[in-house]
């Protein structure tokens, strides 16, 4: 088997700073590292890198290299939205009463699923963010 973990996920961000602000002091996610425009923070067992556009176009890796960002979004990905655990049903109410706090938009929920129960936001950087807990059967 060569799939052991899930080692890091790439997030794009329009601004960094607000970012920081929702991973690191709102969410309390661990800070390994900050590159300026690239983050890499402790999520549980997983690593997040979070990037600004600069960072993640326009990249040989991801199958791009012009000086014009605006024109050229080769290597440009899409993401439907993320997900972290949680542990219990409880918290998944605790957590959205959190963001609620934090005037964070609840997009749905918390409500209960056929396999868990979860709820779905809109984080400050404009993307979908879900907190779930599994109900293993």
């Amino acid at each position: 088997m060569f799939i052991k973990g899930l080692n890091h996920l790439g997030l794009v961000v329009e601004d960094i700073k607000i970012a920081k602000k929702w991973f690191i002091d709102t969410l309390k996610l661990e800070l390994i590292q900050d590159r300026g425009e690239l983050l890499f923070l402790k999520a549980g067992q997983d690593v997040l890198a979070i990037k600004t556009k600069a960072m993640a176009i326009n990249k040989p890796e991801h199958g791009g290299e012009s000086p014009d960002l605006h024109t050229n979004n080769k290597g440009w990905q899409h993401l439907d939205h993320y997900g972290f655990y949680a542990e219990s049903p409880e918290k998944v109410d605790e957590f959205a009463r959190m963001l609620e706090e934090n005037d964070i938009e609840l997009i749905k929920g918390p409500y209960n699923r056929s396999d868990g129960r979860s709820v779905y936001f809109k984080d400050p950087c404009g993307m979908v963010g879900e907190y779930f807990y599994f109900s293993p059967k």
